[in-house]
């Protein structure tokens, strides 16, 4: 009998003990430990890292879009020198002046840029060293030219699906737009 109890016993004092480990348990995790932390050094700073250099491709991209801007921005300007001076930096130095003269019959009408495109490029391809193509399904639809006096659209650069292919080079670490080829053919976007 004695046997018994003692088992009793024991079983009584493993759950007791249980329950004050528990117990013990939960309440830890409501206290706050008190814990100085080191003090920072006055100068210290974030470690920075630079951003990653753009791609060719992001390099390409953003020189044939900056062209159809910066026409847009010569054509406005209504002076030789200052689209000499805003072209110069999208074109090779040749082109200039023959889209220069484009701009003058433009300035003779009292003509202005309208709208911008809306670039869908399909795909850039480095055609050479220093050579790339723009292949864009290129959305003309809402660009063209207004008079400047009336504000009325005198004629639009093309449809909302054209295929274009854009030529440029890489003059003096920068892209320069050479050419365009309209393409025969459907694109989608």
């Amino acid at each position: 009998m004695r046997t018994v109890k003692w088992r009793l016993l024991r079983g009584i004092a493993a759950a007791i003990l249980g329950c004050a480990l528990a117990v013990a348990v939960a309440a830890c995790g409501r206290s706050q430990a008190q814990v100085a932390l080191p003090k920072k050094p006055a100068h210290a700073q974030l470690a920075t890292s630079a951003p990653a250099p753009p791609s060719t491709r992001q390099l390409v991209v953003a020189a044939y879009e900056n062209y159809w801007q910066a026409t847009n921005q010569a054509i406005d300007s209504r002076s030789p020198a200052t689209a000499t001076s805003i072209l110069t930096s999208v074109v090779p130095k040749g082109s200039v002046s023959i889209l220069v003269k484009g701009m003058q019959s433009l300035w003779q009408r009292n003509e202005m840029a309208f709208g911008a495109p809306v670039f869908h490029i399909s795909s850039v391809k480095l055609t050479g060293p220093g050579a790339a193509a723009v292949h864009d399904c290129i959305d003309l639809s809402h660009t063209g030219f207004q008079n400047r006096k009336t504000g009325q659209v005198i004629g639009g650069l093309g449809q909302s699906h054209d295929y274009v292919i854009t030529t440029l080079s890489l003059e003096h670490g920068r892209w320069l737009v050479t050419g365009a080829i309209p393409v025969v053919e459907s694109c989608s976007y």
